[in-house]
């Protein structure tokens, strides 16, 4: 594994620092683009700024590796893979930077290691802050432009963050973008559509 250099303990600061020394200006322009989302997301739905803060902007701090040496750092740790992360090993990248953020930058805190995780598949039963970290990472995306599902996913929030995660997910399987689904994101969705079907009762 890459060894990350002497840090100053200030988060916002470290992180840029280590993408800019590893040429990510892209990942670092989206990680911060992120935070803020997250930030703002947390604060209209009253919960810990802090925790969605420091896990947006580690979100993706795996960038620093390729694919093929996330899956050797996976293998190192001895990380059981789900099918599609060996097919696609880049889906490892959301694992991966929690291992980054413990090693490399002492996050200990289980609320943010838990929403780093899971951030491009949820899982079953998340967490407010998995699902913020979610669907900021989905509203402040990395391509060009607004991403076409923005309106959808705001006009949700104005409702629940579990409708907002439910309607991207099934928007992502109805029109084909999941080619080889996680079985987390399968189990998050499963979850999320019993949560929505209590809820219309």
């Amino acid at each position: 594994m890459k060894k990350i250099e002497e840090l100053s303990g200030c988060l916002e600061q470290d992180v840029s620092i280590v993408l800019d020394r590893y040429h990510k200006e892209k990942t670092k322009e989206h990680v911060f683009q992120v935070a803020k989302k997250s930030v703002a997301l947390a604060r209209q739905f009253h919960v810990d700024e802090r925790i969605c803060f420091e896990a947006a902007l580690l979100h993706d701090i795996s960038a620093i590796v390729s694919p093929l040496e996330m899956l050797e750092i996976a293998n190192e740790y001895g990380l059981l893979l789900d099918p599609a992360e060996k097919k696609y090993p880049f889906l490892l990248h959301q694992r991966i930077s929690v291992i980054f953020a413990k090693e490399f930058f002492n996050i200990d805190d289980e609320d943010v290691l838990s929403a780093i995780g899971c951030h491009t598949t949820l899982k079953a039963h998340p967490s407010v802050y998995d699902m913020i970290v979610f669907l900021a990472d989905k509203i402040a995306w990395d391509q060009q432009g607004e991403p076409p599902y923005l309106a959808m996913l705001e006009k949700d929030l104005e409702i629940s963050l579990q409708k907002a995660c439910f309607d991207f997910i099934e928007m992502q399987w109805k029109e084909g973008r999941l080619l080889y689904p996680h079985q987390w994101i399968k189990e998050a969705y499963a979850d999320l559509q019993e949560y929505m079907n209590h809820c219309s009762e």
